[in-house]
């Protein structure tokens, strides 16, 4: 079983993976319905599918372990949370144009912190109580969980080769990924040894519930006033099949990792 900071520090800095898209500038820019379709995939699966899923299920466990209005503010506050935090990054930069090129890749790099923040969460939790078995590093967990985290470097780097941004510019907002670290002693510092009892496990499973909700919400702003309109400014609307065909292969990747 590896150690827990280390495995939180190598799933931090997989989405640095996703520099080497910088090798093909001209092909990302001749084939922007595509590359706009794959994005719309990515973040419809990460932030909407599995998060809305993981909040769902979470919430499920959460009204029962502490009660259903709880569980309901809870989950209710991190959706609002996370639709104010898209809203407050990207209702200004709605129409096409370099500035909201700019916009697009801080969105993005806000979106891989809040999904490393709830993966980070995942991880800890399989470390985080007496007898846990930690995270299994076999063949296709690991292979699964590059792919899966180049997927969201990819949130980032495309829209930067896009907005000509230069890459040691986009360095920098791939140490979102990094979110993972502090993420992953959340759930060892609330269900730390000893201290185990229904109210920490409502309290851990609530900070899932709302980084769900948060990452969720975000999703859903960053699809509508950033990803779509973008996609559909490409008069190509073969970008949509790129949109499924991307939805498809990253849920195909977490059946490895999952």
């Amino acid at each position: 079983m590896s150690d827990l900071w280390l495995l939180a520090l190598g799933f931090g800095v997989l989405p640095f993976l996703a520099v080497l898209l910088f090798a093909v500038p001209r092909a990302l820019n001749q084939n922007e319905a595509i590359v706009w379709g794959l994005l719309v995939g990515v973040v419809a699966f990460l932030g909407v599918a599995h998060a809305g899923l993981a909040l769902i299920e979470g919430n499920a466990y959460l009204r029962y372990e502490a009660n259903p209005w709880s569980a309901a503010l809870v989950a209710a506050a991190g959706l609002l949370a996370g639709i104010a935090l898209g809203w407050r990054l990207l209702a200004r930069h709605v129409a096409p144009g370099e500035s909201a090129g700019s916009a697009v890749v801080w969105a993005a790099a806000a979106f891989v912190a809040l999904h490393s923040f709830t993966d980070g969460l995942v991880l800890g939790e399989a470390y985080a109580t007496p007898g846990s078995t930690g995270f299994p590093l076999t063949l296709a967990a690991v292979g699964g969980t590059a792919l899966h985290r180049f997927a969201e470097g990819s949130l980032v780097v495309v829209p930067a080769i896009l907005a000509a941004w230069r890459p040691r510019k986009t360095l920098m907002l791939l140490l979102a990924g990094l979110v993972t670290l502090p993420a992953a002693y959340v759930p060892v510092a609330i269900l730390a040894p000893g201290t185990l009892s229904l109210g920490t496990v409502a309290m851990d499973q609530a900070v899932s519930v709302f980084g769900a909700g948060l990452e969720t919400g975000f999703a859903l702003l960053f699809l509508g006033l950033a990803l779509l309109p973008r996609a559909q400014a490409t008069k190509d609307a073969r970008w949509a099949i790129w949109a499924g065909v991307a939805f498809t292969l990253v849920l195909l990747v977490h059946f490895l990792v999952e």
